[in-house]
């Protein structure tokens, strides 16, 4: 039986995993601030940090199913740490080339490299977990991973913006090293899961469900992808300065982090996924949308704390779905392929807000970020319905009696 919230914090070993996992996290939420910096420091010009940045999350979204598939063969808890090693000594060779005035080629090409040596490392640690605590506390096993992540994204941020300011972007980046290193030793106490040498016979995309969870994550990484481009705009609109949409997404992250703690505490996680899944998009989409109508920064501040509360149920619901679904050989390739379709969807928001902001304004793309949760809830909608009507109806044999 599930020992519940507080037993499951009691484990030893699942507060181990979640340590190793925070940390081993910790670097890719403060990759986008430090490359900033970065090309800030190398060539004067944030726009230069920010494809740098660019570049570092794009390869990682491209890499992620392949390094995945990667750690299910070689074994989850080596792959993890050696990954992690990597991405450390990647980090280290990028502050060295900053120190050392590189060529700006040098310096994308240690972006390219530190994405495709983090890419399955969220992924990863997802698919670790199943062999660290017992399948009754999954459900809010995972629900508190998604926690996890909202905290790594509220605190990597602000770590790295108070270590530049005190020992500058090369400090940044090797303060990044020592966190990879340390989630590498966490990591090998962990439980071992044997290496997965024959294939599955179908790929993660074609179990049961797994469709729509990637079409989830898809939407999801591209509702927040849009947020997170048009609100320096929103805020400037709004009489503030652009930088304050930093602070302002801190607060979209505790509301997820609330939302998360909310939902863990639910015992029936596995019942009515797919209402519980289109209840959230709708919620997140009217709080998308009311935010987007929004004209005063109280109002600013408070929805968008609110509409944060949706994203790591629905993060979690979407891990609880591959669990039950991925074979155990494909699981690590499995969670990748959702982290690359978070990426891939953040990608595409800001590719539209960059496409159209200074022709539309910022109102009409949080406006469309609204949408996109609405339109997946009405698609999952559609996909039950015509599932439900397909088992209601009779078989060939039995109609034609």
């Amino acid at each position: 039986m599930s020992t519940g919230l507080g037993g499951l914090v009691r484990q030893p070993l699942w507060r181990r995993w979640t340590l190793a996992s925070f940390l081993g996290r910790l670097p890719l939420t403060m990759t986008l601030l430090a490359l900033v910096l970065v090309g800030e420091r190398v060539t004067g010009s944030l726009a230069v940090g920010a494809q740098l940045a660019g570049v570092a999350t794009v390869t990682a979204g491209i890499a992620a199913p392949l390094r995945g598939r990667q750690l299910d063969r070689g074994g989850l808890r080596e792959g993890l740490r050696n990954a992690a090693l990597l991405t450390a000594a990647v980090l280290g060779l990028q502050a060295a080339a900053v120190v050392a005035a590189a060529p700006l080629l040098v310096l994308f090409g240690l972006a390219a490299a530190q994405g495709v040596s983090s890419a399955a490392l969220s992924g990863g640690f997802r698919a670790l977990l199943v062999s660290v605590v017992s399948s009754e506390d999954l459900s809010p096993a995972n629900t508190l991973e998604a926690v996890s992540i909202e905290v790594a994204f509220v605190a990597g941020p602000s770590l790295a913006g108070i270590l530049a300011l005190v020992v500058g972007p090369v400090g940044v980046l090797l303060a990044m090293a020592v966190a990879g290193v340390a989630s590498a030793w966490l990591t090998n106490s962990l439980p071992p899961v044997p290496p997965h040498v024959e294939r599955a016979a179908q790929p993660p995309w074609r179990a049961a469900g797994a469709v729509s969870v990637y079409t989830l994550a898809l939407a999801m990484g591209a509702s927040l992808g849009l947020l997170e481009s048009a609100l320096p705009a929103r805020a400037a609109e709004l009489g503030m300065a652009a930088a304050s949409a930093g602070p302002l997404l801190a607060l979209t992250a505790g509301g997820s982090a609330v939302g998360g703690l909310l939902a863990a505490a639910r015992h029936d996680h596995r019942r009515h996924q797919a209402r519980v899944a289109v209840g959230l998009l709708a919620a997140m989409g009217m709080l998308f949308a009311a935010l987007a109508a929004s004209g005063g920064r109280l109002w600013l501040a408070v929805l968008l704390f609110l509409a944060g509360a949706p994203i790591a149920p629905l993060n979690a619901l979407g891990s609880l779905r591959l669990q039950d679904t991925i074979p155990a050989s494909r699981l690590g390739e499995g969670f990748a392929v959702f982290t690359a379709m978070i990426l891939v969807g953040a990608g595409i928001g800001q590719s539209i807000t960059g496409l159209l902001l200074d022709r539309a304004g910022a109102q009409p793309l949080l406006a469309g970020a609204a949408g996109i949760p609405i339109a997946a809830g009405a698609a999952i909608t559609a996909v039950v319905l015509r599932r439900g009507r397909t088992a209601a109806a009779p078989p060939l044999s039995a109609a034609g009696r």
